[in-house]
């Protein structure tokens, strides 16, 4: 009977340690299970409010655009010049321009798109009212103009704006 109890207490001993082992890789599972949900629950809980704000705002691609640091200008080559029939006597304007950013890699942007965007600016030009352009105030809409359409060229192409001004450095009007 002794041998029977010895035999026994083993086939306890052994099977209260497969218990023990099977217990703990039980709680090891349960807890890859839930860090594995609570990682997946994470991402997509925090990643998808990124994507929803530059949807609903569309405010992230300007964040990315350099706004500090010093300026960058960048002088169109040709003067742009626009006639105008007032009155039945024929007018012209010729304006030089500068653009003025702080992103290097916009002003490249510019370079690169150039015809497109002296063409939208001689449609703008030439869509002005000359008696408006002998203002000030007219001048000053007509740079704001200009800003925004040279950005919205640049959103269109590169997803980002980034032109931050538009300078005269001439501009005739006869």
């Amino acid at each position: 009977m002794a041998a029977e109890d010895g035999l026994d207490v083993g086939a306890e001993e052994g099977g209260k340690k497969g218990g023990k082992k099977k217990l703990i890789i039980i709680i090891l599972a349960a807890l890859l299970v839930l860090g594995g949900g609570g990682a997946a629950a994470y991402f997509f809980l925090f990643s998808g409010d990124d994507s929803e704000e530059v949807a609903e705002g569309e405010a992230a691609p300007e964040e990315m655009v350099q706004t500090s640091g010093p300026a960058i200008y960048l002088e169109f080559d040709q003067p742009f010049v626009v006639d105008f029939m007032v009155s039945g006597r024929q007018r012209y304007l010729q304006l030089n321009m500068t653009l003025k950013s702080r992103d290097q890699a916009q002003i490249d942007a510019v370079k690169i798109h150039m015809p497109l965007i002296r063409n939208s600016l001689v449609l703008l030009f030439s869509s002005q009212s000359f008696d408006e352009l002998q203002s000030i105030d007219g001048k000053m809409a007509l740079k704001a103009a200009s800003v925004e359409t040279i950005n919205n060229i640049l959103v269109q192409e590169t997803g980002l704006g980034g032109i931050e001004d538009v300078l005269f450095t001439n501009f005739v009007m006869q």
